[in-house]
């Protein structure tokens, strides 16, 4: 039976099965750590492979406890697991890398429904924001209002323009803009 996470004991070394209450995700381990002062606690849970484990944070209070065990007379392994500074750099650099790469999707100052032809657009081609303008595959521009006739190209790349240009048509179609 499930209890509130205010009314829980955050006993280290506890084995443990909770619901987060925003996003529903359930998480299995130990109770790692708890401070009651800002009411975090800190869950080790096995990694996705041998030897790893992480260790997550969360406002207890934004926990649902399922299932909670005291161990009886076992005792807890409390040390912190060795941390390769190096791949975690590189994994640091590589969610650095991708969180660009994606916020460089994003327009700034646009329309929703630009953004909503850009995001078409890139599914099946690389583009990226000019400003307000949608450069695709960089040689094919598409300027607001992002109509047909609003996209442009140099001659010798006609084939690319109508392939933006009957993407563009579907997905105005699709959003209702004709």
């Amino acid at each position: 039976m499930a209890e509130a996470a205010g009314s829980h004991d955050w006993v280290v070394g506890c084995a443990i099965k909770v619901l987060t209450k925003h996003t529903k995700e359930e998480v299995v381990g130990t109770v790692f750590g708890y401070d009651p002062q800002t009411d975090v606690v800190m869950i080790r849970e096995q990694g996705t492979h041998g030897g790893v484990v992480n260790l997550r944070l969360y406002k207890a209070a934004q926990l649902e406890v399922l299932f909670a065990e005291r161990a009886k007379g076992k005792q807890h392994d409390l040390q912190l697991s060795f941390v390769d500074k190096e791949r975690a750099r590189q994994r640091e650099e590589k969610a650095l890398q991708l969180a660009e790469a994606d916020m460089a999707k994003v327009g700034v100052g646009v329309t929703k429904e630009a953004q909503s032809i850009f995001d078409a657009l890139s599914k099946t081609m690389p583009c990226t924001w000019q400003g307000r303008s949608i450069s695709v595959m960089d040689v094919v521009m598409v300027q607001p209002p992002y109509t047909t006739g609003d996209v442009s190209t140099s001659i010798e790349h006609k084939g690319a323009l109508e392939r933006v240009q009957k993407v563009l048509q579907a997905e105005r179609t699709r959003m209702g803009l004709m």
